[in-house]
């Protein structure tokens, strides 16, 4: 393992560093935390010119008589945007993928601590290393002992931010599920009583729901979100003390609970509470950027639209592949028709013609047909729509979808 730190100016003072109940009597922190883990063979300390003169001489000393090799880095002193860059740049370039790494920031001179802090949260959301621990010793003037503080938890402030943010923008829970899944484990290896029972899964629910969003894959997609209203409420206090971060968008999270609908009972088929939770679906697609998906699936609930017409609530039938198609061919021959071009009749031909819906239906079929054919052949038509329209007409047809159901119902 390998130790990341800075030299200061504090290193010439007699000190006890104390950590995880042992303490080791030490004048420098360097020495402290290579001594109370007992786990670190190489050490690269970063100094400006001022801290290599006070400092390298007998910290490398102590660090070599406690078994590990030390490695000097001279960085400049931070005084700049671009000397702060040089500091980031140098400590990256310390660093081989995939080590295992320790970081003191306890002498970080002022911005420097900072660098620090955030270069350790960089390599570790990238890849690049892993960080099993950030430490920051607390250096008591007095004489007492001096706490080696265990920083590494708020590392994860980053990983929430950037997990929580392609959440609320691009509907992307695994990194929520993995977060969440990694602290109940943690807390449930540490022996905590209060190690959380419920996060996991409900982390994992989440994900499901947002993986069966992105898929396109509605009844699975609402099955789970009724799955998050059940469990958001009871999961909420392991929440709040295990994932803080979570806490800010459980409000964003209710909303998803908020389109739950369980999957249509095989005896009872497909309701109008069932179509109207599509509908939300599909607006909730549209509103976060998945228009491929919200406009593919508008083809899929107008069939069920047309179909609780023609069968009435709660339709068993409704997944029948034979009867999906005649109803959508149907739609497809009345927009022939409305263009005075051939068509043949269907099944369902007479009873639609004589709705007095059909000439929205008509109108609106046609119109979701352009729109997912324009998605689907991936703009290879002779004038495809500009991609900038795409999401301002993917919008109107929600609006025109949610203008038919009122018609219809």
């Amino acid at each position: 393992m390998k130790l990341i730190s800075f030299l200061g100016g504090q290193e010439d003072g007699a000190d006890v560093y104390t950590w995880g109940g042992t303490s080791c009597e030490t004048r420098f922190v360097q020495e402290a935390v290579c001594r109370l883990l007992g786990t670190v063979d190489d050490a690269v300390l970063f100094a400006t010119e001022g801290a290599r003169t006070a400092a390298w001489e007998p910290v490398s000393a102590a660090l070599r008589g406690c078994g590990v090799t030390p490695h000097l880095v001279e960085i400049p002193d931070g005084a700049t945007e671009e000397e702060l860059w040089a500091v980031f740049r140098a400590l990256e370039a310390s660093i081989d993928d995939g080590e295992e790494l320790v970081f003191d920031i306890t002498h970080g001179y002022r911005s420097l601590l900072l660098v620090g802090f955030l270069s350790a949260a960089f390599l570790q959301t990238t890849g690049k290393a892993e960080i099993s621990r950030l430490f920051y010793g607390q250096y008591r003037s007095d004489g007492g002992p001096s706490a080696v503080l265990d920083l590494t938890p708020f590392l994860s402030i980053l990983d929430w931010t950037t997990s929580v943010h392609a959440f609320l923008a691009s509907l992307d829970a695994g990194g929520i599920n993995r977060l969440a899944n990694r602290t109940a484990k943690e807390a449930y290896l540490s022996g905590r009583p209060d190690a959380p029972e419920r996060l996991s899964r409900f982390a994992e629910t989440l994900d499901g729901f947002a993986v069966a969003t992105r898929m396109a894959r509605p009844i699975e997609a609402l099955n789970l979100a009724a799955g998050i209203a059940r469990d958001i409420d009871a999961v909420t206090g392991e929440v709040e003390v295990f994932t803080p971060p979570l806490v800010e968008v459980l409000d964003r999270i209710r909303e998803v609970g908020e389109l739950g609908c369980r999957r249509p009972e095989e005896q009872v088929g497909l309701t109008w509470d069932h179509v109207e939770k599509e509908l939300a679906l599909i607006g909730f697609m549209v509103e976060r950027g998945l228009l491929l998906q919200g406009v593919t699936f508008s083809r899929e609930w107008m069939v069920n639209v047309m179909l609780l017409v023609r069968f009435g609530d709660g339709y068993p039938g409704w997944l029948d592949p034979d009867t999906r198609h005649e109803m959508s061919q149907t739609l497809g021959a009345a927009l022939l028709k409305r263009k005075g071009s051939p068509f043949l009749p269907t099944y369902f031909t007479d009873w639609y013609q004589a709705l007095p819906c059909e000439e929205e239906a008509t109108r609106l079929w046609g119109e979701l047909s352009s729109l997912r054919n324009d998605f689907a052949h991936c703009g290879m038509r002779e004038f495809p729509p500009r991609t900038t329209r795409m999401g301002q007409k993917a919008g109107e047809l929600y609006s025109h979808l949610c203008g038919f159901i009122e018609i219809v119902q």
